[in-house]
C-alpha cells in the first residue's frame, strides 16, 4: 500500500511544468436524490403505514365500523465502511514529484495535497455511487459492492414490465430496444407509483447514450421532432437526464448503473440511504505519523440501502 511509482521514469527528468492529471468521475448523483435516513449507526427499520378504506352504501344511523391501520417495517442493513491509505514521502525521491517534497529530511504533508484530497472524495463518491444500486454484503467479490446491499438487492421482487403483456420480452437491451424498455417501465410499473410526482426511470449511463441517440434517430416509433424533448427543457440543462417524450416523468443516467442491462422506475420517496452523518462520506482525515514517518489518511462511515415497497418498483432486465 503506497505510492505506485512504477509508470514512471528514472533517473529524474525536468518535468514539474507538467500537470498532474486525473481521470474524469462521473460523480455519484443517486445518493442526492433518493430519500436520506440519519443517524443509522447500523441496523435501521423504515416504519411503514398503510390505512383501509372500506366505504358503505348505508345511508341509515348505523355504525358500520370497517378498515385498519396496518404497520410494516423494513430493515436498513447499514454497515460501517473505511478507506485507509499511507504514503512514504521517500517514495518520491527519484522522480519528479520531489520538485513538490518541503526541504528537510521528512516530508509532512502530501504533494498536491488539495488536488489529491478533492480527487480522492471523489473517488469515494463514485464507489459509493455504484455500491448504492449494485451492492451486495454477501456477495463475496472482494470488491467494492461487498460493502452493504444495494437498491437492486431485491430486485427480484420489483415489478417485472418486461412480460408478454407488452409483446415479445426484450432479450438484451441495445440501441434497438431502448425506447421500448423505457416505454415498458413507464406503462406497466404500478399506477400509483407513477402518478406520483417523483416518480423517475434510471439506467446506466451506457444505455441513457444508447436510448437517447435511439429518440434522435426516432427510435421506438416515438414521434419527437427531430429530437423533441431532447432539447433543453430547463435552464440548467443536463445531458444525462431528460424528460421522457409524450409523458412528465424523467429518464436519468445514473453511473451506479453503468454495466447493467436494465432499466428501472422507482419513486425517489421510496428508496432510502441510511447513513450516521451526511458528511461522513466526503470528510477525509490527513495527517503525519510520527512513528512511522509515513502521511497517512483515513475516512469513515456507516451505510446502507433499502426500498419500502418493493413491487412499486418497475424493471426491465
Amino acid at each position: 500500500m503506497g505510492f505506485d511509482v512504477s509508470g514512471l521514469v528514472t533517473p529524474y527528468i525536468e518535468q514539474e511544468n507538467f500537470p498532474l492529471i486525473t481521470k474524469a468521475l462521473a460523480g455519484g448523483r443517486t445518493a442526492s436524490m433518493i430519500t436520506p435516513q440519519l443517524g443509522v449507526k447500523g441496523k435501521t427499520k423504515i416504519n411503514l403505514m398503510d390505512v383501509d378504506v372500506n366505504m358503505s352504501a348505508d345511508s341509515g344511523c348505523t355504525w358500520d365500523e370497517s378498515g385498519d391501520i396496518t404497520y410494516t417495517q423494513r430493515e436498513i442493513d447499514a454497515k460501517p465502511v473505511k478507506v485507509n491509505m499511507q504514503f512514504c514521502p521517500k517514495d518520491l525521491e527519484a522522480y519528479y514529484l520531489r520538485t513538490q517534497l518541503a526541504a528537510g529530511a521528512h516530508t509532512e504533508a502530501l504533494p498536491f495535497e488539495a488536488q489529491f484530497a478533492d480527487y480522492l472524495v471523489e473517488k469515494i463518491q463514485d464507489e459509493i455511487e455504484k455500491i448504492i444500486w449494485q451492492g451486495d454484503a454477501s456477495g463475496g467479490t472482494g470488491t467494492n459492492l461487498d460493502m452493504f446491499d444495494g437498491l437492486l438487492h431485491d430486485q427480484t421482487s420489483f415489478t417485472d414490465c418486461n412480460t408478454a403483456a407488452y409483446g415479445t420480452p426484450l432479450t438484451g437491451l441495445t440501441m434497438a430496444d431502448m425506447v421500448e424498455a423505457v416505454q415498458r417501465v413507464y406503462a406497466l410499473s404500478d399506477s400509483a407509483a407513477v402518478a406520483k410526482g417523483d416518480f423517475k426511470i434510471f439506467c446506466g449511463l451506457d444505455k441513457f447514450r444508447l436510448f437517447a441517440s435511439a429518440i434522435m434517430n426516432g427510435g421506438g416509433n416515438v414521434a419527437n421532432g427531430g429530437g423533441g424533448q431532447l432539447n433543453s427543457y430547463q435552464s440548467d440543462f443536463d445531458p444525462l437526464r431528460m424528460i421522457f417524450p409524450g409523458t412528465n416523468i424523467e429518464v436519468v443516467g445514473v453511473n451506479g448503473l453503468t454495466g447493467v442491462d436494465g432499466v428501472y422506475g422507482m419513486n425517489l420517496s421510496n428508496a432510502f440511504l441510511g447513513f450516521d452523518l451526511a458528511a461522513d462520506s466526503s470528510s477525509l482525515e490527513m495527517w503525519y505519523s510520527q512513528d512511522d514517518r509515513k502521511l497517512k489518511v483515513a475516512c469513515e462511515f456507516t451505510m446502507g440501502t433499502q426500498i419500502a415497497y418493493l413491487d412499486q418498483v418497475g424493471r426491465v432486465v
